[in-house]
């Protein structure tokens, strides 16, 4: 039965990971990180366990996104510039962290990122459509900021991006999320093979995960492309808070 048990857990954690990947154009990491870690896993298993997931999970997504052509493809190109080798100098970086500070910081940046969006979408009244900003100086930087926090908290990036794509390049929320989690599925695997290389990664979880998040990933990015933007935010900023207060209150 302990068993049973454990094992729905996980793939309810999974199902979660992916409907939030699809919903939020993010890789599931950040948010993974803390339910497995209150599940039981050890803090660095808890960490880079649910990364292996974010690849299936946000090509998954991102299909739905490119169908509704909200996926930002110059902006996409240059983020990555940065971002994919700063995400091995942040896997590297995870040498030098403690298990129990790694958790501190995880449940800060969800409460800092999470206050930010509560802010822009329920305190704010929206302003007027901008045009896109793509220089490179904003994106590289945006990029190497979200690539080295990709690789030193074992997640896809998507939490860094999305509010970076929204206040720096000033992009619809939609097209942020879109235009994130393609940027997350490719993040995903350099992080993955670098944190399964320190042994970081249960790969019998991260199977049962990756099994989890497809079809659920796809719905969620399906809920996405139906809701206002505003909505959006209002969802994205309000739950993030009380999660991020409940995991640290645990901790």
């Amino acid at each position: 039965m302990h068993d049973i048990t454990w094992h729905g857990i996980i793939v309810a954690i999974g199902l979660f990971l992916g409907f939030m990947s699809g919903m939020f154009g993010i890789g599931g990491g950040l948010i993974g990180t803390p339910l497995l870690a209150l599940a039981g896993l050890p803090p660095f298993l808890a960490l880079a366990t649910p990364l292996p997931a974010a690849l299936p999970s946000a090509l998954s997504g991102s299909y739905i996104y490119y169908r509704e052509r909200l996926i930002h493809f110059p902006l996409l190109w240059k983020t990555l510039l940065t971002a994919l080798p700063f995400n091995l100098l942040g896997a590297w970086a995870t040498t030098f962290a403690t298990g129990a500070a790694m958790m501190y910081f995880t449940g800060g940046l969800i409460l800092v990122i999470g206050s930010t969006f509560f802010v822009r979408g329920w305190m704010l009244k929206p302003a007027g459509e901008e045009q896109p900003r793509v220089g490179w100086l904003s994106t590289v930087t945006a990029g190497a900021a979200a690539g080295f926090l990709s690789g030193f908290l074992a997640i896809g990036g998507g939490m860094i991006l999305v509010p970076m794509f929204v206040k720096v390049n000033k992009l619809p929320l939609k097209n942020a999320l879109a235009t994130s989690l393609l940027c997350v599925a490719a993040l995903s695997i350099p992080g993955s093979v670098a944190h399964l290389y320190l042994g970081h990664i249960n790969l019998y979880i991260a199977l049962i995960l990756t099994i989890c998040v497809i079809p659920a990933a796809n719905v969620g990015a399906r809920m996405a492309v139906k809701l206002r933007n505003a909505t959006l935010e209002r969802i994205y900023g309000v739950w993030m808070i009380l999660f991020a207060i409940y995991f640290l209150a645990t901790r």
